[in-house]
């Protein structure tokens, strides 16, 4: 095989390669819910409205996205206060197109 020949083979291997991760990429299922830059606390419960919603000014905005897609980071409960009495909360973040907690 000559020099040429071989180049040519590991030019289009190289190539190949190239096209898979492009195709993965491609296959990756969307993250998030929306485009906006940093993070995002999202608040779950039916008392607002909707089942998921945000807070704008101590305000409850639904979230109107049926699905959050994308990959989990962290698990914990955090001890809070509500209507007077100590309650557990479980606090999930999320790494999607911004990190949602």
């Amino acid at each position: 095989m000559s020099q040429e020949t071989s180049y040519l083979l590991a030019s289009l291997m190289r190539q190949e390669e190239l096209l898979k991760q492009l195709v993965a990429s491609i296959n990756k299922p969307k993250l998030g819910l929306h485009n906006e830059a940093g993070s995002c606390k999202i608040y779950c419960n039916r008392h607002n409205g909707s089942l998921w919603y945000t807070l704008n000014n101590g305000e409850p905005q639904a979230i109107a996205q049926s699905a959050l897609t994308g990959y989990l980071k962290e698990l914990r409960f955090e001890n809070a206060e509500r209507r007077n009495k100590e309650t557990s909360k479980l606090l999930t973040t999320i790494q999607a197109n911004r990190t949602y907690i």
